[in-house]
């Protein structure tokens, strides 16, 4: 719904926001650092620092871009943590208590 509200088409999108409404957008088609902070100066007035640049390592991402073998331990943990619930619950059912050795049906007189 906010990218329907603010027109959002693309990623990465900058918007520049005065209280509660949009004032401007970064929707270059040349995305360079010199073009964000010449938006950034002629819609705020703020001058970035001039030793700014962009390295090797920013165009690599927060993310490792090399697949790595390994357990995903939260997966894990859910998965039986769901198994362990779903047994509980099964187990807790009037319904399924006949099937239980030991558990005498009671009925009602």
């Amino acid at each position: 719904s906010l990218s329907t509200r603010f027109g959002t088409v693309a990623v990465p999108n900058i918007l520049l926001f005065q209280g509660a409404k949009p004032m401007a957008r970064f929707n270059h088609t040349d995305r360079t650092l010199d073009t964000l902070k010449d938006f950034i100066f002629n819609q705020t007035g703020i001058e970035a620092k001039s030793d700014v640049t962009v390295t090797e390592e920013d165009w690599e991402g927060p993310l490792p871009s090399v697949l790595t073998k390994g357990i995903d331990w939260l997966l894990l943990f859910s998965l039986l943590f769901l198994a362990s619930f779903v047994m509980y619950a099964t187990i807790r059912t009037e319904s399924i208590r006949w099937l239980i050795p030991g558990q005498e049906h009671e009925h009602q007189e």
